[in-house]
Formats: C-alpha cells, structure tokens, sequence
C-alpha cells in the first residue's frame, strides 16, 4: 500500500529538490521531505490505515526518491479479456475526469472477466478498476504518457513536487484542526 514506509533518514537527506524556488512561489514554503514523510506516517497511522491523501502523497514522494514517474498515472496499460475485448487501464483520477468530460468509462472485473458502465458518480465507490474501450489498430488520440519530451517530463516533475508540498501542507493543517479541536 505504502511505498515510502521502509525510508530511512538517510534516504529522506538525500532527496534533492532543484524546483524549491518555484514551491516557493506557488506554496509559500519549501517543500521539506521529511515534514512530509513524517505527515504520511502521522495521517497513515505509521502506515497500517488506508488514507486517500497519505497515499497520494506517498506516490509523490516515492516518485521523488526514486526519480521514477508515478506509475498509476504515468504507465500506459493495456489489459485483454478472454473474449478479445481490449482495455486501457485508467486510474480513478483519469476516470473520474473522462467520466466529467462526458467520455465513456467502464469499471472492470479481471477476475470475473466483467465490465460495467459508469453511469453515476457512486459507481466511482463501487468499483476500483476502470478502463476505457482501446483499439490498438486505432492512433490514440489521448497521448501516450510513455511519449514525453524531456521538457514536458522536467514540467511534470516540478508539478508532483508542488503537489506533494500542496499535500504536506493539507495534512499538517489537518493535523492542526484535530488538535485544537481536542484541546478544546
């Protein structure tokens, strides 16, 4: 669940952050690795609790420690049914996205070799694999993540560190909130 969970405080030194003056700009602080680390440790209650934000946060900081994109968002998947149906394996952000853009979505099965139609926002929570129709014969028309320039990889990376520091400072406002609220 958790990919930072066996980080040591050595790892956490070593991670570099060349954009900290753009974060700096867009956040109002820099972003701190092991604030953050120790955030999703705190949030994930030490990395035993499933917690949306903490997860996320957790694949931007692997992401940053193993200079690897984020494979959930970054891997182009294709998955074939036993019935020759093919799929392009979405994450529930790029479903939920195509879903709002009026875009078909489909939750899958694999182990029952099923498929369903997303047809309401509750489907989102009733589901945990989505996928649209793929036609390998047919260009597709929405980019191939695995096809980036270096520019656009350079520009992806600066946004996963705002965003990771975006979530550091959610989760520690979250933390905060909690406090005050049992003090009080």
């Amino acid at each position: 669940m958790y990919k930072t969970k066996d980080l040591t405080q050595k790892d956490l030194d070593s991670i570099q952050i060349k954009n900290q003056a753009e974060i700096v700009e867009y956040i109002g602080s820099e972003l701190d690795p092991k604030e953050a680390f120790e955030l999703i440790k705190k949030e994930s209650k030490d990395f035993t609790v499933a917690n949306a934000k903490a997860e996320e946060a957790d694949a931007l900081l692997d992401a940053l420690v193993t200079r690897k994109p984020i494979q959930k968002e970054n891997v182009f998947e294709v998955y074939t049914m036993g019935d020759g149906t093919t799929w392009r394996i979405l994450s529930k952000r790029e479903a939920k996205k195509r879903f709002k853009d009026d875009k078909e979505v489909f939750a899958i099965n694999r182990s029952e070799e099923t498929e369903h139609l997303i047809e309401t926002h509750q489907d989102f929570k009733r589901w945990d694999e989505f996928a649209m129709e793929y036609d390998p014969k047919q260009p597709d028309k929405e980019k191939n993540p695995n096809s980036l320039t270096n520019e656009q990889i350079r520009i992806l990376k600066v946004k996963k560190e705002m965003e990771l520091a975006l979530l550091t400072i959610k989760l520690k406002r979250k933390k905060e909130v909690k406090q005050k609220r049992k003090s009080a």
